[in-house]
């Protein structure tokens, strides 16, 4: 039986699309800047027909919108960019193509001169190995988007191939669900993309046999985010739950790698967007209902790790606040309001000059020590 062209979009997707509206909106800027008049590429690895069934725009169309509608856009003229959409299906291809062509009928004056599109009839996996070859000899700036339905055709040696370059950067739909229910099939039929999928020759994915629930979550996530560090050289690598709230059940994560600083920082501000409290998953939104108070993080587990990394010592503020951005699940912005708690505390003491109490400065340096009820816990005298 064929496969529908379009679909309807669930509530999980419509957050996904969210997170990569967010992380697009910072991310275009800063790679055309530092590109410095080069090229910009973002590819879609599963792009879909454009729309949803309910005329809601697909990953495509919410990529090019984005750039195109942005604040900044007029001063990024000088950079080239370049979506580049890939769909194996040929309805939803066509598809997509007609819902590209009609966004550029609908803008004022078409499509700008510094936009290229290029869509691509085919598997995934065979046309990122041939785009692959032509990033890596331009050094081109790239985020592949790379969301499959399913637990095949996504080696993570096309991965590595693909996002070779230092510049590259990737947004992948690790398929929980799907691969939780079939990861310990031994046919050899399906066996063999669990071995591709995590690039792990010893089949280490196995043990998720033995464990369950939490734990088996726990560990499959854990090994594909370890290996997209060891197989594919991200030096950070985040991940986002995405929960249906139908079911009350994890279907995917969406993994983010990459291997600067900055990036990391602009993607967990993307995250912390979507979910406001913990900055690392989706379970539903209030619907319709407006909020009487916009929901509040709880910052109690940033003041934990920060006091067990710095107890008893004095460091700058860069040092904290690198801490929190690289090792923690908070953004950069949250720091300081820690800070200024544990200064009320006295659980920290300014040591350098400063204008006003309560405000950290870059160069700050900070005396960390412990209350005398966390005395035993950090093994002070």
């Amino acid at each position: 039986m064929n496969s529908p062209t379009t679909w309807p979009l669930h509530e999980q997707t419509r957050a996904k699309h969210e997170l990569l509206r967010c992380y697009l909106n910072a991310w275009f800027p800063i790679l055309a800047r530092s590109q410095r008049n080069g090229r910009v590429v973002f590819i879609d690895g599963f792009a879909g027909p454009g729309y949803y069934s309910g005329g809601e725009p697909g990953s495509p169309l919410i990529a090019i919108d984005t750039l195109v509608r942005h604040s900044d856009f007029d001063n990024l003229s000088s950079t080239e960019f370049v979506f580049i959409f890939i769909e194996s299906d040929k309805r939803r291809f066509e598809s997509l193509k007609r819902a590209i062509e009609l966004y550029w009928q609908k803008c004022a004056d078409g499509r700008p001169a510094n936009i290229g599109v290029k869509c691509i009839n085919g598997e995934f996996a065979a046309v990122a190995s041939r785009v692959a070859a032509e990033i890596a000899s331009g050094r081109m700036a790239t985020l592949a988007f790379i969301d499959p339905f399913g637990w095949s055709g996504v080696p993570m040696s096309v991965i590595r191939d693909l996002m070779g370059s230092d510049r590259c950067e990737v947004i992948f739909n690790y398929m929980h669900d799907h691969v939780n229910r079939f990861v310990n099939d031994q046919r050899p039929n399906i066996a063999h993309h669990f071995t591709e999928l995590f690039a792990t020759t010893d089949a280490e994915h196995f043990e998720a046999s033995e464990l369950s629930g939490e734990q088996r979550k726990e560990f499959l996530r854990d090994l594909y985010a370890r290996q997209l560090k060891d197989v594919c050289g991200f030096k950070y690598v985040r991940h986002f739950e995405m929960v249906d709230p139908r079911r009350n059940r994890t279907v995917y994560y969406l993994m983010y790698g990459t291997r600067h600083t900055k990036g990391l920082e602009v993607m967990k501000e993307a995250m912390w967007e979507v979910d406001p409290v913990g900055g690392a998953r989706f379970s539903g939104s209030a619907g319709d209902q407006q909020m009487l108070f916009a929901p509040e993080p709880n910052l109690q587990p940033l003041r934990k790790a920060i006091l067990s990394e710095f107890v008893p010592k004095t460091v700058s503020v860069e040092m904290v606040e690198r801490f929190v951005i690289e090792k923690t699940d908070f953004k950069a912005t949250h720091y300081k309001s820690v800070l200024q708690d544990l200064e009320r505390d006295k659980q920290i003491r300014c040591t350098s000059n400063r204008r006003r109490r309560l405000t950290y400065p870059q160069g700050t340096q900070l005396e960390f020590f412990a209350s005398r009820e966390q005395e035993g816990l950090f093994g002070c005298a």
